[in-house]
């Protein structure tokens, strides 16, 4: 006997890339990766293109308009406007209204000829050729490369840090971007995962303990050396002093803009994913929902629950030294006693 069976059609394939984010219920309650302060106005943004924006200091959150399904890692306003986030699929996304729409101004599809285009032009050298060699082989395997962080000096000067060495600069907001794997002392190509600026310097944090600081008269990120060797997913600080911090809980200072550095006591080898410096001290958020906090010369953070524990991914301080908490709970306030209200 035959048996008919009904015809399943193969779903249909869908761009991240050309696929506007789906608008959700609760959206502040779903999983985030980073956030940033836009003036009076809170931005948080994750996966599948997801972007929260509050204006009450996270009572209330909307989902902003976002033109792709790009799984989100990082967001920047270097002014209350103007902001960038990029993340999976390499896409570089922009905002001109505090966050609530966003274009796209680059992606994992057109930076490949793009940064090509750019090493043909400069006179080869060893240092040039190895890079366009790196580009090379990071695009092989096609768009899906991401980058991880972010940071704007202002409305034009921008920079983006992603895998296996990816560094790119911007001089024009965002128009156009050039690749800098030459410009950073980083001839393993070991993964950029963080780039912030702290007292005027600007600073990368990567693989096997390196951080690399930017001689703005070389015009290049030369490293240095803390004497740890695993992985450094962030760094803040205030002046000259630094913290350092990464996996299995480890967390460096420094006191002299990072020329030299020292391992921090830590009661918890849960990984590290999120830190900020706020009213002169330090705080940092692990992903078992824990907070660090301590000032510039303490050689151990204190560690605090929150009453409601969240894994931990993103941080950022508001005026009144509040912190706004991103995980894959969503995003929420803490007043920094350890209290925190979810967002809705």
């Amino acid at each position: 006997m035959l048996l008919s069976l009904p015809a399943f059609s193969a779903p249909t394939f869908r761009d991240p890339l050309d696929t506007p984010a789906e608008m959700r219920t609760n959206p502040a309650k779903r999983p985030l990766m980073a956030v940033a302060v836009a003036g009076e106005r809170v931005v948080a943004v994750g996966p599948r293109g997801l972007v929260v924006v509050s204006d009450d200091q996270g009572k209330t959150w909307t989902q902003a308009k976002v033109p792709v399904q790009s799984d989100l890692l990082s967001v920047h306003f270097p002014t209350p406007k103007l902001g960038w986030a990029v993340g999976h699929e390499g896409v570089v996304l922009h905002s001109a209204d505090g966050g609530a729409t966003w274009i796209k101004q680059l992606d994992g599809r057109s930076a490949p000829d793009t940064f090509k285009a750019h090493y043909a032009k400069m006179a080869p050298n060893p240092q040039v050729q190895a890079a366009a060699a790196q580009l090379d082989l990071n695009y092989r395997a096609g768009p899906a490369l991401p980058w991880l962080d972010v940071w704007f000096e202002d409305a034009n000067i921008g920079y983006a840090v992603g895998s296996f060495g990816m560094l790119m600069a911007t001089r024009d907001g965002g128009k156009t971007w050039e690749p800098w794997l030459e410009r950073v002392d980083n001839g393993e190509y070991l993964n950029l995962n963080a780039i912030r600026s702290v007292g005027g310097d600007l600073y990368i944090v990567g693989e096997r303990g390196r951080i690399y600081r930017f001689d703005r008269s070389a015009g290049r990120f030369a490293a240095i050396e803390t004497g740890y060797n695993g992985s450094f997913f962030g760094i803040a600080g205030e002046g000259r002093a630094l913290i350092a911090f990464g996996l299995r809980g480890v967390v460096y200072g420094s006191d002299d803009r990072g020329d030299t550095w020292r391992a921090l006591r830590v009661s918890s080898e849960q990984t590290i994913a999120a830190g900020t410096a706020v009213n002169g001290a330090f705080v940092l958020g692990n992903v078992a929902g824990q907070l660090l906090r301590g000032d510039w010369s303490a050689q151990a953070p204190v560690l605090a629950n929150l009453d409601q524990p969240m894994r931990m991914t993103g941080m950022a301080s508001l005026a009144d030294g509040s912190l706004v908490l991103t995980g894959l709970e969503g995003v929420r306030i803490s007043a920094g006693n350890g209290a925190a209200a979810s967002g809705k």
